[in-house]
């Protein structure tokens, strides 16, 4: 943990998830209910700075429609980062690869890309052995 994390008032966490609903499109009390909001702020505090973060909170605070919010172009490269953490919980790094990470066991499974697939994790929960073998649970049978 960092000083950064161990600082963070409610508010400052509640202003980030807020945020971060309308990069998703997830409401924030989903992303709450996901126990990772204080646990990716310090992330992008850490990786892209407490200004920048700052000022893309504040772009995002606004009144106002997601597609009405005027970013830069710096900006919009972070919001993209905060969007993938949230879906894939990892951070990107840079363009080309570089410094890219996976945040935590507990991020992985929190991601949002399998509430989007409508499952769970891989590899998170334990399921009946052979399970694989069967019809996915509400899919059609193809025969």
């Amino acid at each position: 943990m960092t000083a950064a994390h161990d600082d963070a008032s409610d508010g400052e966490v509640g202003a980030f998830v807020d945020a971060s609903a309308r990069l998703t499109g997830f409401g924030a009390e989903e992303l709450t209910a996901l126990g990772m909001g204080e646990t990716y702020r310090a992330v992008v505090l850490a990786q892209a700075g407490s200004e920048r973060c700052t000022r893309l909170v504040d772009a995002l605070s606004g009144p106002g429609t997601p597609a009405a919010v005027r970013v830069d172009g710096e900006l919009l490269e972070l919001a993209r980062a905060i969007t993938h953490l949230w879906y894939t919980g990892s951070w990107p790094g840079r363009p080309g690869g570089s410094g890219s990470f996976v945040v935590s066991s507990a991020s992985y499974a929190a991601g949002l890309v399998w509430r989007t697939l409508g499952m769970h994790a891989p590899g998170t929960r334990p399921d009946v052995f052979g399970s694989w073998a069967g019809t996915p649970a509400g899919a059609e049978s193809v025969r």
